[in-house]
Parts: structure tokens; sequence; C-alpha cells
């Protein structure tokens, strides 16, 4: 019953536009069905500890998985209130003079996808590709020209935020659950995912649309606007890049880190500028659906692992499936048609890999790139079909090879990385 459950709320999440049901109310009804079911039917639940199957009353595993969700979400709250803070300072206004230009289309199509893939290491994919519509609209007046470039950010974004512990909820659930650590994450995934942004950046240069010239005048700021706005953009970013130097140095939780660094820019912002409302303004902003969302599915999915059913699944896959290569492969084709959280959810659930292993670095790239072969397969490619009105068919026709042919760029030279470091 379930795993019933479970299968009948993620086909609601996954066609969600079909069924027009927004995403967070299947996701919230499964995970309190489920585990609802598993307390009322006292079903036989399970943590494995050490490699041990031990049995475990629910209501105690429900609290454990609620605290293991309860990083991650508290992670998200503290990422989007500081981004929250950003935006109301006109922080991000300030990076719209970086796209000053009076040259070809070609030179501010690898600007864009430069900045995309740069910038979503930093603030997410997901924050990183809102941002740059933003920026886009105000720049380029052609609807049909803009939709090009909007496909390139949201593969640049995706590809720019699986290499970082911040820069993608995926990678952030890897590097929270003690599956990555930051500097073998950058190590092994950096050169991958440059090449995934690259290669699909070059073959989109060649394109008719990006033939010819494009004029972008600097936005109308006041001085002291962009000085504040400036200063507010450097302190954010350089707090969220304390994070995972925190989580190293100290060995604090990465959630304790992001609420430090939320602490400390909401005290200078208070005192430095004396605005009380304006934070009430920016808090406001913050996207308490996705974070129910993940919450959710957090659970959902904690209820199948608590049942054995992935623990199952897990052996099921290794005795089927000759090299967790292909399975990794696989995943990444997947994620570009599901949502990549519950699918690296299940998999940290699944697998009992030990830190590092290169099992974990497939997972990170291939959830994140993979995601942008298909519109619906990322949060950036929702966010920018929603607020741009992207078809789902064009963007098959015309984004989704350049995604595949980058995706599997970079999945090679995590195959042949190794003979590298021979």
């Amino acid at each position: 019953m379930v795993i019933l459950i479970f299968i009948f709320g993620y086909l609601l999440i996954a066609l969600e536009n079909f069924f027009s049901v927004n995403k967070v109310i299947p996701s919230i009804l499964m995970a309190v069905i489920c585990w609802s079911l598993i307390i009322f039917l006292n079903i036989p639940v399970y943590e494995l500890d050490q490699h041990l199957i031990l049995k475990k009353d629910p209501k105690y595993l429900l609290l454990f998985h609620l605290g293991k969700a309860s990083e991650i979400v508290f992670f998200l709250i503290g990422a989007m209130s500081i981004i929250a803070v950003i935006e109301q300072y006109s922080g991000f206004e300030v990076i719209k003079n970086l796209f000053y230009t009076n040259n070809t289309k070609r030179k501010f199509l690898w600007i864009i996808s430069t900045v995309s893939f740069l910038l979503s290491a930093i603030i997410d994919n997901l924050t990183a590709t809102m941002v740059l519509i933003s920026i886009l609209k105000k720049t380029i007046s052609n609807y049909k020209d803009r939709l090009y470039y909007l496909g390139l950010v949201i593969i640049s974004a995706n590809a720019g935020g699986v290499w970082s512990p911040i820069g993608d909820i995926t990678t952030t659930m890897l590097w929270i659950s003690n599956k990555v650590t930051t500097i073998f994450l950058i190590k092994k995934i950096f050169i991958p995912s440059v090449l995934c942004m690259i290669i699909s950046t070059l073959i989109a240069s060649y394109m008719p649309v990006f033939n010819g010239f494009i004029q972008i005048k600097k936005n109308d700021l006041s001085k002291y606007c962009k000085n504040r706005g400036f200063f507010i953009l450097k302190l954010g970013l350089s707090l969220m890049l304390l994070v995972p130097v925190l989580k190293t140095i100290i060995g604090i939780p990465p959630y304790m880190g992001m609420m430090f660094s939320l602490g400390i820019i909401l005290v200078i912002v208070s005192k430095k500028y004396r605005d009380i409302s304006i934070l009430d303004d920016a808090f406001k902003k913050i996207d308490i659906s996705s974070i129910l969302f993940f919450l959710g599915i957090l659970l959902s999915v904690s209820s199948l692992e608590s049942i054995g059913s992935l623990y199952s699944l897990s052996h099921w896959i290794n005795k089927t499936v000759s090299t967790w290569k292909i399975t990794t492969f696989l995943f990444g084709l997947i994620s570009s048609i599901i949502d990549n959280v519950p699918l690296v959810a299940a998999t940290i659930t699944m697998f009992s890999y030990p830190l590092n292993h290169d099992l974990w670095h497939f997972i990170a790239y291939v959830s994140g790139t993979g995601g942008s072969i298909f519109l619906i397969g990322s949060a950036a490619g929702v966010s920018a079909m929603s607020m741009e009105k992207i078809d789902f068919f064009w963007y098959l026709k015309k984004i989704s090879w350049i995604a595949l042919i980058g995706y599997v760029s970079g999945f090679i030279y995590l195959l042949i990385y190794p003979f590298f470091s021979l």
C-alpha cells in the first residue's frame, strides 16, 4: 500500500501540468499518508546502521528522517533568505552592467552562458536562471531570440550547479548526506561540467539565430543604489561561499553554516541601513512551496527506505545491471523526465558506497545536467517554462539535442578521467 501511494503521488507530481495540480499538494499528502499507513498498520520498519539492518519503532524513525530532511529544508531557507535580501537591495541589478555590449549575438551568447554557469555555482541553478530571465527580458526585446538564449541559460545553469555543493539541490543533498566532500566534488565534476557548457554553447553559436549584432545599454541605477547593491551582492555571495569553508574547517553542518551567514548579513544590513521593513519584504519572497515540496519528497522516500523497499531495489539493480556506471547514465536520462530530487533522494538510500566514491560524483553530474535534456527535467527548466511560457515541444525540437550532446560529452570525460590520473 505504501509503494502504491508513492507511485500514485509521484505520477501526480510528474504530470502536474496535465492534471493541473500543484506538485506541492501530492508531495505533502504522499508523505503524510505513507507514514500514517506505516504507523497505523504497524508495518515493520528498519534502519541500516553500519551495514546492519536494525528493526526500529516507526515513530522513532519518522522523527529521525524528519531531522535529516530538516537539514536540507533549513539550508534552503537560509540560502533563499540571503538571495531575497540581495535582490531586495538591487544586488542583482548590478550584474546587468556585465551585459552591456555592442557586439555580435554570438559573443553575447558566450557571455550569458558563462555568467549563468558561474552564478549558478554560488546562488544555485534555479535562482541563477530566474535572475538571468529577468535580465534577458530587459535586454533582448525579440521574444523568439530570447527563447534561444534561455535554452542555453538552462543548460549552463544546470551544468554550473552540479560541481558546487550549494549550486544544485541534488548536489547539496549528496553533500549534506556525507556522500561527497567539497574538494573532491570540484576536482571530479568541474571539468565535465565545463565541457557540457562549452560544447553546448559552441554548437548553439552556429545556429542562424545568433548571426548578426546586438546592442544593450547600461541600466539607469543611481550611484547610491549601485554602490549599495554591489556591496550587498559581494557580502551575500561571500557569506554563501563561507558555508563549505566552515564545514571543512570547523565541522559544523551546512545548514548551521548557512544560518550563521544569514544572521551575519541581517546584522550588517539592519545596522548599516536601519531599514527593518525592507527585510520583512525580502522574507515574503521566499519560495515556501518549493520548501514544502522538498520536505514532502524527502519524507516520502524515507518511508520506502524504512520498510526496506529501496534496499531491495538496490540489490536488484546491482544484479541486473552489469556496472553502476551504466546505472548512473540511465539515471541521468530518467532525470530529464522526472524530478531529480526524489531520484537522488532514493539513490542516497539505495546504495551504501563510501564517502567520495565515484558513483556519487557520477550521480551529482547526471542528475543536474541530465535534467536539461527535457524542459521539465530541472527546476531551472520548469521556472523558465512558467516565467517565459516556453513551449515544451519547441524546446524538444530546438534545444534538447544540444543538451543531450553536452550531457554525453561530460559523461565521457568522467569515464576516461581515471586514465588521466594514472
